[in-house]
């Protein structure tokens, strides 16, 4: 290619603490760096708070225009949206690339309505669903056209998390690293009763604070609030623990979207059977996959099953271990998701 493209990434880490992490956690900017035809830049979103919103937005539009990228690169469109609207007002001359955690939103009023359907979505050259019901939904809406979207899957830099692996496991151990909408009440309960040691580790959200007290004499569960730990690398802390781990547990509250699914990408890595509250809108399978199970919300008794079941059974356990593995191999892996990104990038900047 003659000219390198020009990426501008919206995003609170620097540039060392990117190249520090596995790519998938930054949406494979990393890869993007390495490529002699993207030129990445980073613009921090929080450098641009104000005493008001508008104030925040023009700060924030004027710093886009000045770079004047090809591609405007956002991880998580909340709190961004009206960038999409500049874009449409012809403000912001970049393309827009995005990814989404939830379904593309209807409204009852038909305004708003004819508003983001015909206006604002036309704003965004890619999305990247995390989930193939938000994808088939937003497409039978007719919300946006095929060219505009695809259900991508979060490969892992699975060489990045070797170091973490510990194949000899010196006792059995349930471990859940999620913060939000967690139903660390049905594991807890469950761990509890088939004496099993689990270690979750967690933030200090409310219902969080309270299963941990109810627990907190319990001799099988423990809690670790990453608050309490006052440590810079919190991250690498959470994937040095996880390597600990017989089986990943992802307990979830019931949701009207995909919840955990950062937490499957990055258990891969670790070749471990992870158990999990069934969520319609979770983009891979677990169980057709054959990597572990998935729980109906708030059922103690098939968590209770499923793990005296894993205990008893280390051959499945390993079983579950080689699928991981072929799956990290086949689709899940950084590479092959951030050469999808990138040749998009290619096709939308031609």
């Amino acid at each position: 290619m003659s000219s390198s493209i020009k990426v501008l990434y919206i995003t609170r880490y620097n540039q060392k603490e990117i190249l520090d992490k596995p790519d998938n956690f930054a949406y494979y900017v990393k890869s993007m760096i390495s490529t002699n035809f993207i030129d990445v830049q980073l613009l921090d979103p929080l450098s641009f708070k104000k005493a008001n919103s508008i104030l925040s937005l023009i700060s924030i539009t004027k710093s886009i225009k000045s770079i004047n990228p090809d591609i405007l690169y956002i991880d998580n469109l909340q709190g961004l949206n009206k960038l999409v609207i500049l874009k449409r007002l012809g403000i912001l001359k970049c393309k827009i690339v995005a990814w989404k955690y939830t379904y593309c939103k209807e409204y009852s009023n038909p305004i708003k309505n004819w508003c983001t359907k015909f206006f604002y979505w036309k704003g965004i050259d890619k999305i990247y669903m995390m989930f193939d019901n938000h994808t088939h939904h937003a497409l039978a809406r007719n919300i946006v056209k095929v060219h505009q979207i695809a259900t991508l899957s979060r490969g892992a830099e699975i060489e990045w998390y070797q170091k973490y692996l510990k194949p000899q496991k010196n006792s059995f151990l349930v471990m859940a690293t999620g913060k939000d909408s967690r139903d660390y009440q049905t594991l807890s309960e469950a761990c509890e009763q088939t004496q099993t040691n689990c270690h979750i580790i967690t933030r200090r959200h409310e219902n969080n604070i309270k299963v941990a007290e109810k627990f907190k004499n319990s001799q099988y569960i423990k809690f670790t609030f990453m608050e309490d730990l006052h440590i810079d690398n919190e991250y690498e802390y959470i994937m040095q623990q996880q390597g600990q781990a017989s089986i990943l547990a992802i307990p979830c509250e019931k949701r009207k979207y995909g919840v955990g699914y950062t937490n499957i990408v990055e258990a891969l890595p670790y070749y471990i059977p992870i158990l999990m509250t069934h969520n319609p809108d979770i983009h891979i399978d677990l169980e057709k996959e054959g990597i572990g199970y998935l729980i109906e919300p708030y059922d103690v008794e098939t968590w209770k099953e499923k793990i005296i079941y894993l205990k008893q059974h280390p051959e499945v356990i390993e079983e579950m271990g080689k699928h991981a593995k072929k799956l990290t191999e086949k689709e899940y892996n950084a590479q092959t998701t951030a050469s999808y990104i990138v040749n998009d990038f290619i096709q939308i900047t031609k």
